[in-house]
Order: C-alpha cells, then sequence, then structure tokens
C-alpha cells in the first residue's frame, strides 16, 4: 500500500494512504472545498462582504496565538500585523475585491515566516502547512471567482 512522507519538526512520520485526510495540509483543502462554494450561491456584494469577514478573521487567528506566547512584544507584534490583514479586509470590501487574494497570499507567508521561529508567536506544527494551504486556496478561488467568472 502507498505511503506518504510527511517532514516534521527533525522526525519522519508515516502516513498510510487512508491517513492522507489527517494531514494538515489536506484538512486546508477541505476546508476550503466546504466553505468556499458558498461564494457561488451569493450575489457579489455579499459574497465581497463573506470574503472580507473571512479575511480578517483569518488575519486575527495569530492575536490569539501572541497572546498565549506571553511575551508582550510578541502580542503586540501579532496584533499589528493582524490589523493590517484587518485593513486588506477593509479595503476589499469598501474598494476593490484584489486584496482578499492579496491579503491570504500574504498571509500565507506570514504563516511560513512564523516556522521555527523564536521571534514570532509559538504557532502548533499542524497550523502551519493547514494554513498556508487554505490561504493559497483561497486566494486562487477569488482570484477565479471575482477576476474570470
Amino acid at each position: 500500500m502507498a505511503q506518504i512522507f510527511e517532514k516534521t519538526g527533525d522526525h519522519v512520520s508515516h502516513h498510510r494512504h487512508g491517513d492522507i485526510l489527517k494531514s494538515p495540509v489536506w484538512v486546508g483543502v477541505l476546508l476550503v472545498v466546504l466553505t468556499l462554494p458558498a461564494h457561488l450561491f451569493l450575489d457579489e456584494q455579499s459574497s465581497i462582504a463573506l470574503a472580507s469577514i473571512t479575511l480578517a478573521l483569518i488575519g486575527g487567528a495569530y492575536i490569539g496565538f501572541g497572546a498565549a506566547d506571553g511575551r508582550a512584544r510578541v502580542f503586540w507584534a501579532e496584533l499589528a500585523v493582524a490589523l493590517l490583514f484587518g485593513l486588506a479586509a477593509f479595503l476589499g470590501l469598501i474598494w476593490q475585491w484584489a486584496f482578499f487574494p492579496l491579503g491570504l497570499a500574504l498571509h500565507a507567508l506570514w504563516d511560513m515566516s512564523h516556522h521555527n521561529s523564536y521571534r514570532l508567536a509559538r504557532i502548533p506544527n499542524w497550523y502551519i502547512p493547514f494554513c498556508v494551504a487554505f490561504d493559497l486556496l483561497a486566494a486562487t478561488f477569488f482570484v477565479l471567482l471575482y477576476a474570470v467568472f
């Protein structure tokens, strides 16, 4: 039976083919598949409002990690960056939808910057690949939705 190898930290874990949906990346993919099609049933204004809320919530996730970290400097840094994502969500709502995919792509970079970082909030190992997968797929979805269709 096929195996999938995933490097996590300093060890390699082995997943059987049936366990693939337990991978954080696949959970991110599944979350996109389950949530974003709702936009297809909304008028454009409602879809843009939902996309704005989604980006603001995603951007704010690290506030909790910053608070849990316990270092004041880390909390304030995470809050400041979350406010920038909130600004992108607001600009997407009132000005141009392109701020949604841009904000999501930048959030994927923000996720990756937390990998093995001691200066930023401590994040569970599974969270980064999950969030990067969701962010990049959602960004692609919004480009396709608003620019192509």
